[in-house]
């Protein structure tokens, strides 16, 4: 078996897919000058697609407003990301289940957060939350969950 530490990874971004972006009417009244206006909740997705050398990164957005609890918006975008050699870091477990090693992991959930904090800042633009960016997200404590 490889010695998967000394394996150098090629690594770019083939793709960046907005799947979905609402934006809602809110009902409810809120003090909108308030601090903490909004809370962001997250949720990632994974694929690896061997065929490609290929691991896609899907990052789910909603925008809530706290005081009151409503979805202000939500935001869905896919990044694609061609890691080479794959074959030779990953670990099958069984059909379509892998082991990822953390690093790699590490990487492209970093990427794949700027590029939502990116989209982000201009879809909110000419809102009352257009002041609101996307948080910092400490990718090993998302691995840490993985695990």
């Amino acid at each position: 078996m490889d010695n998967k530490d000394n394996i150098k990874l090629n690594m770019r971004f083939t793709d960046i897919n907005v799947i979905k972006y609402s934006q809602y009417d809110l009902i409810e009244s809120f003090d909108k000058n308030n601090k903490t206006l909004v809370n962001f909740q997250s949720n990632f997705q994974f694929k690896v697609i061997p065929e490609t050398e290929s691991m896609a990164c899907s990052v789910i957005v909603e925008i809530r407003i706290i005081e009151t609890d409503e979805l202000f918006s939500e935001l869905k975008v896919q990044n694609i990301f061609e890691v080479k050699p794959l074959s030779k870091i990953l670990n099958t477990k069984k059909e379509n289940s892998y082991d990822i090693p953390n690093g790699l992991l590490n990487t492209i959930i970093s990427l794949s957060i700027s590029t939502v904090r990116g989209i982000l800042s201009e879809k909110l633009k000419g809102t009352f939350i257009q002041n609101e960016v996307y948080p910092l997200i400490d990718p090993s404590k998302l691995i840490k969950n993985i695990n």
